[in-house]
């Protein structure tokens, strides 16, 4: 499914030109999305120390989610609810903010929040699809709530976690997510592993591992 009309170039790790604007699921490699989400930080890296990347935020909230009762689908929509970011990176709120400004204010009123959401929707699409699992305009109200619920919750713990309880009071006060363990940023080797574990476990081997053989085998080719 085409985005845009024009190709929108960009090269993967194996030198393979990859175009943006026409996500597809053949392409999409969980091993790629699990160590690419490892080291993307989340809060831009601010934090002092190791980042804590986006793979260990996926992990940790799908863990919570299960702790506090979800079903494995719900926590596997969970997981992967960021895995676009494997393709087109990870844009902070504050600066999307900050382009849509500066869009409106120069040039007239912008929809940068609306493109932004929509080239999400259409990776989310074929990342989904991949996983066997439904893509979020597919979700029931309960899973569309529970994933939106745990991402702002983790959002608030993690930025306790990471820069104290006063970070707390810049997000809405929420309950603190059932956590298996503390949110200590982990190396990237080992969000990595564990974001993989959680897919097998969740999602399935035949999905994860043969769609990860799937994306090789094309590429070389």
């Amino acid at each position: 499914m085409r985005i845009v009309d024009n190709p929108v170039e960009t090269m993967w790790a194996d030198g393979r030109i990859v175009d943006l604007g026409n996500p597809d699921h053949q392409i999409v490699d969980f091993a790629e999305i699990a160590n690419t989400l490892s080291k993307v930080a989340r809060f831009n890296g601010r934090n002092p120390g190791l980042a804590l990347s986006v793979a260990q935020h996926c992990v940790m909230g799908a863990q919570a989610m299960e702790n506090e009762g979800a079903t494995r689908l719900e926590a596997a929509l969970f997981l992967l609810h960021d895995a676009h970011e494997w393709a087109l990176g990870d844009l902070i709120r504050p600066s999307a903010d900050l382009f849509a400004a500066v869009c409106a204010e120069l040039y007239g009123e912008t929809h940068l929040h609306d493109a932004i959401a929509a080239c999400k929707a259409a990776w989310d699409e074929a990342i989904y699809f991949a996983a066997g699992l439904p893509s979020p305009e597919a979700w029931t109200k309960r899973q569309a709530k529970l994933v939106k619920d745990m991402d702002a919750r983790m959002q608030r713990a993690e930025a306790i976690a990471l820069f104290g309880p006063p970070a707390g009071t810049k997000f809405p006060k929420a309950a603190t997510p059932k956590l298996t363990g503390a949110i200590r940023p982990w190396p990237p080797g080992k969000a990595e592993e564990q974001f993989t574990l959680a897919a097998r476990r969740l999602i399935g081997d035949d999905r994860i591992l043969g769609q990860t053989s799937l994306a090789a085998l094309r590429s070389a080719l």
